[in-house]
């Protein structure tokens, strides 16, 4: 690694609010033992009943986790997009991945090996803190999901999913917010538990509504107007 690939790698570290507060000496070792990764669209980052041997850290790109079940369905658990982390729940000595992790799009990943995490963890017991904390919120969120999905509606709940994307990965659009997350109405019903027709009858109805301007990928958004027929759902 060059000077100046080395300079890079412990400047993408420091961008990642888990490592924001770690010391020049202490990025510097771990940039030495931090591995950069390049995947293309479509290819697997780790599969199912993988050793859970890293934290991955999302440099640039866009990242699926998933679980795929016995019938050969899929569930989407999330995207992660830049400065984003996941893999991070299953860092124990010998434990397997419960998921698996794909690139959407052109990505570029740093895989931090569990050896590593754990000595820093013993060395900075606020990281260990600080990765807490994130798990927590990743926790609340998903309590937060698995109420959306047991009480709202299936238009509902899509209209719930992409408030919530067009937050989180939404760039400005001259008719709203443009969703660049390469996810189509198959991976929508995926994250929502609902059939593909479903969900297209959903966007229909969403767009009909003034909430959806474009109901294909890339997605085109107008997250007042989904908020607030959410908010409607609610009263």
């Amino acid at each position: 690694m060059t000077t100046s690939e080395h300079s890079s790698l412990i400047w993408q570290l420091k961008k990642m609010d888990l490592f924001a507060d770690l010391a020049l000496d202490e990025l510097e070792r771990l940039a030495a033992v931090t591995l950069p990764r390049t995947y293309q669209a479509g290819e697997a980052i780790y599969r199912m009943d993988d050793p859970a041997d890293a934290l991955y850290l999302v440099c640039s790109g866009m990242v699926k986790v998933s679980r795929l079940f016995p019938n050969g369905k899929e569930a989407i658990l999330g995207v992660v997009g830049a400065q984003g982390s996941f893999g991070e729940l299953q860092l124990c000595p010998g434990e397997r991945r419960p998921s698996q992790a794909e690139a959407l799009e052109p990505t570029q990943l740093l895989a931090l090996p569990q050896t590593e995490l754990q000595r820093l963890i013993e060395l900075q017991p606020e990281l260990a803190l600080r990765l807490i904390g994130m798990l927590t919120v990743r926790l609340f969120e998903a309590q937060q999901w698995c109420a959306v999905v047991s009480a709202y509606s299936a238009s509902e709940r899509v209209a719930s999913l992409l408030a919530r994307l067009g937050r989180e990965f939404g760039v400005p659009h001259p008719q709203g917010t443009e969703l660049r997350v390469k996810l189509n109405q198959e991976d929508l019903a995926r994250m929502i538990g609902a059939t593909r027709e479903t969900v297209s009858q959903s966007l229909h109805k969403l767009r009909c509504q003034g909430a959806v301007m474009r109901q294909r990928s890339p997605f085109v958004l107008n997250v007042e107007a989904l908020e607030a027929y959410i908010n409607a759902a609610d009263r």
